[in-house]
């Protein structure tokens, strides 16, 4: 379990930095992102993250508020907006998508790649980055493999590689080589899926879809999964876990687990519902959150198909105009 939540906090903390210290690059076309996510990842890689941030921002819910509250966030860390400043980059305009991937259960070998695919001048974030590795050598340095130019930072104490793909992607990942190795690979040919993440990435390609999230259930979560005495007994029948948030005037939000037969499945269906049923009634009485998150909940659907069980929930603009009042 420590691999994985290493894991998991690594894609996480790489993905900060990229888009923090390190800027985008800019897109190969104008298409969905996802659509090509496959030639973006690590070889068979275990979790994927798929971020939409061209979508994201040009949805109607996005625009009736969301916008702001993400310029608010960003202008609230003054060390972000001086960076995003002295390097021209607007990321609500700039950054167009964003990939994770990762994989391994060793916390030695655990293998993470993140891509940030926009539009950038790179003279002006080089620039920007000597200025700030001067002031903070800590935080960044500076190196360079043959033309290509190195950012290491460190998060939590580990080293962090970053560099662009000539004017195409920014690649990052936890070591030199492997950074040097994406700048030279990545985006050219689809990375090899294995047999258990394949049917889950099928979400990466929605027009509409802002974030897509696959992950596979290794014998490591598993494991941890089974401490869990609600789950220990359907724990080793879990293969994946999907997941997809689409923005449009509303947003809709799925989430799915897919086990390898349909008597499974019906007990991770009354789990889910008894989950449900238990946050119904630790919101009934909560006159602070009760009405509106009792709206949502009541809009939350649960259903099985076969050997998978998704609950959805569909947030409309109403319910987004409601919790807007309750937080003034």
């Amino acid at each position: 379990m420590q691999a994985a939540r290493k894991l998991l906090a690594l894609l996480v903390a790489v993905m900060l930095v990229a888009t923090a210290l390190v800027p985008p690059a800019r897109a190969a076309d104008e298409t969905d992102p996802g659509s090509d996510t496959a030639k973006w990842m690590v070889n068979d890689a275990e979790v994927v993250v798929a971020i939409n941030i061209k979508q994201m921002v040009g949805s109607a819910v996005m625009k009736k508020g969301g916008t702001d509250a993400i310029k608010a966030m960003i202008n609230g860390k003054e060390e972000v907006k001086n960076v995003l400043e002295a390097t021209g980059i607007d990321p609500l305009k700039d950054i167009h998508s964003i990939t994770l991937s990762g994989a391994g259960s060793n916390p030695k070998d655990v293998k993470a790649l993140v891509v940030v695919r926009g539009k950038f001048d790179l003279d002006k974030v080089h620039g920007a980055a000597e200025k700030f590795s001067k002031k903070n050598p800590d935080e960044l340095k500076l190196s360079k493999s043959d033309t290509t130019n190195l950012y290491e930072v460190k998060v939590n104490d580990m080293p962090m590689f970053a560099a662009f793909i000539d004017s195409t992607a920014l690649v990052m990942t936890p070591s030199k080589e492997a950074t040097l190795d994406a700048v030279k690979n990545a985006g050219k040919k689809a990375a090899t899926i294995n047999k258990t993440m394949k049917p889950a990435m099928a979400k990466f390609d929605g027009k509409d879809t802002t974030v897509a999230i696959a992950l596979v259930v290794n014998d490591e979560l598993k494991k941890a999964l089974g401490k869990v005495p609600q789950a220990a007994e359907i724990a080793p029948k879990v293969q994946t876990v999907t997941g997809t948030v689409s923005l449009t005037d509303s947003a809709t939000t799925t989430l799915t687990v897919n086990t390898d037969d349909s008597k499974a499945a019906g007990k991770v269906l009354m789990l889910v519902k008894q989950l449900k049923a238990l946050a119904e009634l630790m919101v009934l009485n909560n006159e602070e959150v009760g009405p509106v998150a009792t709206e949502m909940l009541n809009a939350l659907k649960i259903t099985q198909d076969k050997g998978s069980v998704t609950a959805s929930l569909k947030v409309t603009k109403e319910m987004i105009e409601k919790a807007n009042k309750k937080d003034k």
